[in-house]
């Protein structure tokens, strides 16, 4: 390969990463970066639409409470019930019919 042919693979995908990078700004600014504009211009690109109003409204608003990676979350609040055995045999035996009822309806044998 010429050294002319390298240099310009090389400037092009320059430029090419540089088009899909972002600044930090607002996305819904085209004028943002150059590169950006260049990139939405030609297709490659495309500018984040304004949401609905409905999807504003239900929003969260301010910061969300999330735990960071690797921290184990706090206990619940609300213990489970104790189910007494009869109570959790009856419940194993809801769960089974209603396995049972899916599968046939799935046309999966049980």
């Amino acid at each position: 390969m010429h050294s002319g042919a390298k240099l310009y693979l090389v400037a092009m995908a320059g430029l090419t990463l540089a088009a899909c990078a972002t600044t930090g700004q607002d996305e819904r600014n085209t004028s943002a970066s150059p590169f950006k504009s260049l990139a939405v211009w030609a297709g490659f690109a495309t500018n984040a639409e304004e949401p609905a109003d409905f999807v504003k409204a239900n929003r969260t608003k301010g910061k969300l409470d999330y735990l960071p990676v690797g921290v184990t979350p706090p206990d619940p609040k609300i213990k489970a019930k104790k189910l007494t055995p009869e109570e959790l045999k009856a419940l194993e035996d809801d769960l089974e019919a209603a396995r049972q009822k899916n599968a046939t309806s799935g046309g999966v044998a049980p």
